[in-house]
């Protein structure tokens, strides 16, 4: 259901036209929604012998549809199928050609200023500079670890030693082996473990035994991270974890040197409340893990579920593909009646005043759609939307719900492929009526047949007038239902007659067309020719 007028927009397009074999009279009304979406084509006389009608209900916007009634006419003609006659080949051909054209660079940007969006030339570049972006932001943020002091790190990451009197021990040994590590090192957002070399014998750092500051002069030029404390013996550097000094940081305590019962006995204890601490930080460790894995768990379920209502809806935000229209297209030439239909707008015609159904509503949740839909892998939700998003199944446009590209374009979710329904039309047949779903969503085939018969044989002084009269009986006096009579409304009635009832403009324009087909009278008079 779209978003609604707190009051409706009445006013209405409307003309009559027609030629010596037919009359059309249409309307169109915008109704309680905040935008026109419909668009619509009367040609008469398409060609020397074929006339054409249509009506297009665009959703997501109006700019696919507005697309089709500028160019389909002339993608009809151009159909290879059309030139040898074959008119139902023709329609099918041209709607799939119509539909391919959506993807191309160009065309988008002509439905972008259609759309009134817009127009990105850079396409893909704009995904490139928004990665790049966020690669400087990652690369400023390691640069501002790189110069900040062990404190200031643990701080930002949290990480916490133990308590009482190994806090300033462990800082001490942090700060020590954060000055003797590559800038690399911190800037890979990183504090590895140096307490390994490759032959099991332990690094060397520069930090003093039993200084405070931990600070050190590498040597030059030496990717060797060992060196010598100012009282010339060499030193160990604290056990640290990946992300910083575990919680069981030790002293450190010169190599080579005699330890006494005491500082044995001191080392032992210290050892077994390091243990004892380290277990309690294991079991907070693993308690956070189990809670950040279980938020995890519930967000990817969440998403899932999410993806289960609209699979495969990530793509581009750009007309034609988060866009599209239905299609009824009628040809009429000669005798012959052939209507193409992908969508839910709709091709009736009057026989001796019964309704005669020429397309056919595409809706998911019927049994030949529904089977192509899961064929191409989506699915109809419970309120008859094809993966919870189109409420019909057949489209020009839509390319979110085409990209299975094991399947041609008449096999997708949504396709493009219309039906088609020929008809010979004969002295029993009086009109037809092509609308979209805003007239046939409050009134049946032939109730509509019904109100329009009544009104013809009145004589009416249009039949644009009888249009604008279905629109004004279909529209719903307030939005608080259930959207019914509330959308655009699109209207087209073509009498199998003669071009003789019309507004008064359009029978000026009539009699001034008329003036190179007259007869002289006896009386040297001139009269319009009539058929």
């Amino acid at each position: 259901m779209g978003a609604y007028l707190s009051q409706p927009s009445t006013s209405k397009s409307s003309s009559d036209g027609g030629n010596l074999s037919l009359s059309y009279g249409y309307s169109a009304m915008q109704g309680w929604r905040v935008s026109m979406e419909d668009a619509h084509n009367c040609i008469p006389e398409l060609d020397g012998d074929t006339a054409m009608f249509s009506v297009y209900d665009g959703h997501g916007g109006e700019e696919v549809a507005l697309y089709c009634a500028k160019y389909l006419p002339g993608i009809i003609k151009e159909q290879r199928a059309y030139k040898e006659g074959k008119l139902q080949k023709a329609l099918e051909d041209a709607f799939l050609a119509i539909d391919e054209k959506l993807t191309q660079e160009s065309v988008i940007k002509e439905l972008s200023q259609m759309a009134g969006r817009p127009i990105n030339d850079q396409g893909e570049k704009n995904k490139v500079a928004d990665e790049d972006d966020v690669d400087n932001e990652e690369a400023v943020l390691l640069h501002e670890e790189a110069t900040m002091t062990i404190e200031e790190l643990l701080t930002r990451y949290g990480q916490n030693c133990a308590k009482g009197s190994r806090n300033k021990t462990c800082l001490q040994n942090a700060k020590s082996d954060s000055a003797e590590k590559p800038k690399d090192a911190v800037l890979n957002g990183e504090l590895e473990s140096d307490s390994q070399c490759k032959n099991g014998e332990q690094k060397k750092t520069g930090a003093s035994s039993g200084a405070s500051s931990g600070t050190s002069s590498p040597e030059e030029g030496s990717g060797s991270s060992s060196s010598v404390t100012k009282s010339g013996e060499e030193a160990v550097p604290p056990s640290t974890g990946d992300a910083g000094p575990s919680c069981s940081s030790r002293p450190v305590q010169p190599q080579n040197t005699d330890k006494s019962k005491f500082f044995e006995d001191s080392e032992e204890s210290e050892a077994e409340e390091d243990e004892e601490d380290s277990e309690e930080c294991s079991e907070e460790d693993y308690s956070s893990e189990e809670e950040e894995d279980s938020e995890d768990v519930e967000d990817a379920e969440a998403e899932d579920e999410e993806e289960e209502v609209l699979p495969g809806m990530d793509g581009k935000e750009e007309p034609g593909s988060d866009s599209g229209t239905t299609a009824v297209v009628a040809l009429i030439r000669g005798k012959q009646l052939i209507v193409a239909n992908a969508g839910d707008s709709r091709c009736v015609v009057s026989e001796k005043g019964k309704a005669v159904d020429m397309s056919y509503d595409h809706k998911p949740e019927d049994e030949l759609e529904l089977a192509r839909i899961k064929n191409a892998g989506g699915k109809v939700t419970m309120d008859g939307r094809v993966n919870g998003g189109l409420n019909l199944s057949r489209a020009i446009g839509d390319h979110f719900y085409k990209r299975n590209r094991n399947l041609p374009a008449e096999e997708q979710m949504i396709s493009a492929l219309p039906d088609i329904k020929v008809l010979t039309l004969n002295e029993e047949h009086d009109f037809m009526v092509i609308a979209c779903d805003g007239i046939w969503n409050v009134m049946s085939s032939q109730e509509v047949v019904d109100f329009i018969q009544e009104r013809i044989k009145q004589e009416p002084a249009s039949l644009s007038s009888i249009v604008e009269e279905l629109l004004d009986q279909c529209l719903a006096p307030d939005t608080s239902g259930d959207g019914t009579g509330c959308d655009n409304m699109t209207c087209i009635i073509i009498r199998f007659q003669p071009f003789t009832h019309a507004s008064p403009e359009a029978s000026k324009r009539k009699l001034d067309d008329a003036e190179t087909a007259t007869e002289n009278c006896k009386d040297g008079s001139k009269k319009a020719k009539r058929d």
